[in-house]
C-alpha cells in the first residue's frame, strides 16, 4: 500500500471476550481486491508470529509489526 504522509494512526485499546460465540469466528469487511486472513494471538507472542508469517511469504502491516517490536523490546529489557 502507499505511504501517506499526512495519515494519521490512533491508537484503540478493546478487550474482546473470545469465549463469545460472537468472537469465535470474526470476518472482515472486504474491498475490492482485499484479502484479509482474521485470527488471534496472544500479545506476548506477536512478535514471533510475525516473524513465522514473514517466513511463509505474508506481508506484515507496519503498524502491527511496529507494535510486535515494541512489545518484543519491552520484554527483553523486562519493562513488561
Amino acid at each position: 500500500y502507499p505511504s501517506y504522509p499526512l495519515q494519521n494512526l490512533r491508537m484503540i485499546h478493546v478487550t474482546v471476550d473470545l469465549s463469545l460465540p460472537e468472537n469465535q469466528n470474526p470476518q472482515p469487511s472486504l474491498e475490492d481486491n482485499e484479502f484479509i486472513e482474521t485470527f488471534s494471538v496472544p500479545l506476548k507472542d506477536l512478535w514471533d508470529e510475525c516473524k513465522k508469517f514473514e517466513k511463509e511469504g505474508y506481508a506484515i502491516d507496519a503498524r502491527v509489526g511496529t507494535l510486535a517490536e515494541g512489545v518484543e523490546c519491552a520484554k527483553r529489557w523486562k519493562l513488561w
